[in-house]
């Protein structure tokens, strides 16, 4: 027995493509088309879907990891690679967001705050919450 919904109305004249959903035959006749309307300009892609952009333009974006040198242009094996340093003990800098699993990468990044110097007075710390608690007494 045939169903209803076997019976493809719209049928591609350029592949065997077939549906019977008016939406999906009109996303389906673009991709025949050879001028695309969308291309990357950070590379030589290009597309008839700007939805079909955007997820490729996330593979020239780099994801960083804070805690070590890891790098990836994919987010989910950036969540990934995270996972390894769930358990790890990090410290963490006062004045920023940097963290670290390593006490002496701590200590040379620490160098690159210089003292903030209030110019009402003579005040100077390196830690920012100190420095702002400081400026309300002016």
């Amino acid at each position: 027995l045939l169903k209803h919904n076997d019976v493809k109305d719209l049928k591609c004249d350029q592949c065997d493509y077939a549906t019977n959903n008016k939406y999906y035959f009109k996303n389906h006749t673009l991709t025949h088309q050879t001028s695309k309307k969308c291309k990357c300009t950070l590379c030589d892609y290009t597309t008839n879907f700007n939805s079909r952009l955007k997820r490729h333009l996330l593979t020239h974006k780099n994801f960083k990891c804070a805690q070590c040198n890891y790098e990836t242009n994919n987010k989910s094996h950036l969540k990934t690679h995270l996972l390894q340093h769930k358990d790890s003990k990090y410290v963490k800098c006062i004045h920023c967001c940097y963290s670290t699993n390593k006490k002496p990468s701590l200590e040379k990044h620490m160098l690159n705050h210089s003292d903030l110097k209030c110019v009402q007075c003579d005040y100077t710390t390196k830690n920012k919450y100190s420095f702002k608690k400081h400026e309300l007494i002016h």
